[in-house]
């Protein structure tokens, strides 16, 4: 390196989407972060704790987003069979009061867990 200041310059991965979320682009960050840390004549001994950290936290981001996305799958899975009651109330032909409260508290519960786990889904 031959200039000791550092220059930052931001590109497209320091400025995503306002809907994404960085999980994703942790690790890649994370390295540049590293390299503009480290000078050029860093010790060997330095340089392979960098590369261990940047290691630790790739696999620490994908235990992240393996564990996020499974969450995601579960919640789908608890929306489907909230549909599925809200189906059968649907088709009771002689509904009384209890069937209708219940079908009007878990209609807006279900449409809650869906818009949370599709902005979750979008962070990933």
């Amino acid at each position: 390196m031959t200039n000791s200041t550092a220059h930052f310059e931001p590109d497209s991965r320091s400025t995503p989407p306002a809907h994404q979320f960085a999980i994703t682009r942790q690790s890649p960050l994370i390295a540049d972060l590293i390299a503009l840390t480290y000078p050029a004549n860093a010790s060997a001994k330095d340089s392979l704790r960098a590369q261990e950290l940047a290691y630790e936290l790739g696999a620490l981001s994908n235990t992240i987003l393996d564990v996020t996305q499974q969450g995601c799958v579960e919640l789908w899975r608890v929306s489907a069979g909230l549909a599925a009651v809200l189906r059968l109330l649907e088709a009771d032909e002689e509904a009384d009061m209890d069937t209708v409260g219940i079908h009007c508290l878990l209609a807006p519960l279900k449409a809650q867990l869906d818009e949370v786990v599709s902005r979750v889904q979008a962070m990933i």
